[in-house]
């Protein structure tokens, strides 16, 4: 009883108290595993929604980034193509594109720049001077089809401001989070336009035409206040017979060789500022090997010297002044020459006295308050459109720009009726408004004379191509101006196209009024 005792108490109530205090620890154990798996889910969600936050961030901020750069570059383009497109609307400056075609602009540009899920929507919008800007949006294409064909709606022709809003919408990772099914990345850019000075920079053909400011007010104005490029016809810049181009034998060419084809076989260099280095065997670079280039005109031999004078008489017509409008002349004339120190064996040229043109004449005209400065290019005869105009077409061809809404336009009227305009390229052309002629039996010294108009002896720039007048051997640059050639205006019978078409250096003028010569636009502040 005593042992059976013992072994009670051993297996009793003190026992049963020790197995009870032993069993809840192990049950404990077990739930804060449970608890610990609670918390790792709970981080990990966080963990996952803060790296899809991060992504959807920086997914919108790579999305707002794609966007801007469309915005920019649409803006940046309509803007040169609004700048390049000046015209004179009842003598006032408007624009000679419609909203139609400057929405095609806007959108080519936009595609180039897509987002990583497509081209952003756009809109644009253009803005008026004044104290407060008046935004017009822009008109887009019937069935947004490009080039726009139909209705074409005339830009306001106060506007100086172009605007280009762009957005793209994407679906969020926390779009079941946020409640927003898709978010959306916008931005916009803005332009100013302005009026810019001719810049005297840039391809230059062998080919002047005189001076006549009338031309300025009336030849660049649109017939009715229409400037829809289907309506408004392209101006004759040569033909064989214009009166403000045929003087004499002289057509319009010049030749812009180093050396003077007057005072053969005495060689006397041209009153040019800089004859065409590019690639002269009579001046290769220092230490260089001789670079002719190739010959365009058929009539060099193979290669062609750019500084000209082949044989003054016959192969700087044949040979150097075709490839001058292939290569574009890459020396340099002036209208701020002095001359007062002359090149050997070369006359001086002639003062000009008092010219009547100098009243109201374009920017530059820096010879107007000196009479004695300016470059003087000697002549060339013969028929542009016959020996130049293929090699002319070549040029545009090669480093012409297929203009929006002008370029697959079909010519309605005129001597290139039926022609597509095609590419076209601005060149700059000096305009002349004096000239002499050449005697090789004068006296030494005073074989140059300036020519005066048979009707006025006082004012040589009335010279016109009626009359008695000599032919003029050589001319003096007065000013320049950009025009803008189209392959499909240049034949044998006529060469065609439109004044002005430059686009200027911002810095020059940033709040100039338009003009139809030259203007900029650049990229301001969007507020």
């Amino acid at each position: 009883m005593q042992a059976g005792q013992r072994g009670m108490v051993c297996g009793g109530p003190e026992s049963m108290r020790s197995a009870s205090r032993s069993v809840p620890f192990g049950r404990y154990s077990r739930d804060e595993r449970g608890q610990a798996l609670v918390v790792v889910a709970l981080a990990v969600t966080v963990l996952l929604a803060a790296v899809a936050l991060g992504v959807d961030w920086g997914y919108g901020l790579t999305q707002r980034r794609l966007t801007q750069n469309a915005a920019d570059s649409a803006t940046a383009a309509v803007g040169k193509y609004l700048a390049t497109s000046v015209v004179l609307i009842n003598g006032s400056p408007g624009f000679g594109v419609s909203q139609e075609n400057a929405w095609c602009v806007a959108r080519t540009y936009v595609a180039r720049n897509p987002s990583t899920i497509g081209p952003a929507d756009f809109t644009l919008q253009f803005g008026s001077s004044g104290p407060t800007t008046v935004w017009t949006t822009a008109a887009a294409p019937a069935g947004d089809t490009c080039p726009a064909t139909g209705t074409a709606t005339q830009i306001p022709s106060n506007t100086i401001y172009l605007r280009v809003e762009t957005s793209v919408a994407f679906r969020p990772l926390l779009a079941g989070v946020i409640g927003r099914s898709q978010i959306t990345a916008s931005a916009s850019a803005r332009a100013r336009l302005s009026g810019t000075g001719v810049p005297l920079s840039g391809p230059v053909w062998p080919m002047v035409r005189h001076y006549d400011p009338t031309e300025y007010d009336t030849r660049m104005s649109c017939p009715g206040g229409n400037c829809d490029f289907t309506q408004v016809a392209p101006m004759t810049f040569w033909s064989p017979n214009a009166s403000n181009v045929v003087y004499g034998n002289f057509k319009g060419l010049v030749d812009m060789s180093r050396y003077s084809s007057r005072y053969s076989p005495t060689a006397a260099q041209q009153l040019v500022t800089k004859w065409d280095q590019s690639g002269s065997a009579q001046a290769p670079p220092p230490g260089g090997p001789t670079n002719l280039l190739a010959d365009h005109s058929g009539n060099c031999g193979g290669t062609w010297d750019t500084a000209g004078g082949e044989d003054p008489q016959n192969q700087d017509k044949q040979c150097s002044i075709p490839n001058w409008f292939y290569y574009a002349f890459r020396g340099a004339v002036s209208l701020t020459s002095t001359w007062t120190a002359l090149p050997a064996n070369q006359e001086a040229p002639s003062a000009l006295g008092t010219r009547s043109i100098c009243s109201t004449p374009p920017d530059p005209s820096p010879s107007c308050p000196t009479s004695t400065i300016g470059d003087w290019v000697e002549t060339a005869g013969g028929n542009v459109g016959q020996n130049m105009s293929d090699n002319m077409k070549a040029r545009i061809g090669l480093d012409g720009t297929w203009i929006e809404g002008r370029s697959n336009q079909v010519v309605l009227r005129g001597p290139n009726s039926g022609n597509q305009y095609g590419k076209a390229l601005t060149i700059l052309v000096y305009l002349w408004d004096c000239a002499e002629s050449f005697s090789s039996s004068a006296p030494a010294g005073s074989q140059w004379s300036l020519i005066m108009p048979s009707h006025s002896g006082t004012d040589c720039s009335q010279l016109t191509a009626s009359g008695n007048s000599p032919t003029p051997d050589r001319v003096h640059l007065f000013t320049a101006a950009s025009f803008t050639f189209y392959e499909g205006l240049v034949s044998t019978q006529a060469i065609q196209g439109f004044w002005g078409g430059a686009f200027g250096d911002p810095a020059s003028c940033q709040t100039c009024a338009l003009n139809p010569l030259a203007n900029t636009a650049y990229l301001v502040p969007d507020d």
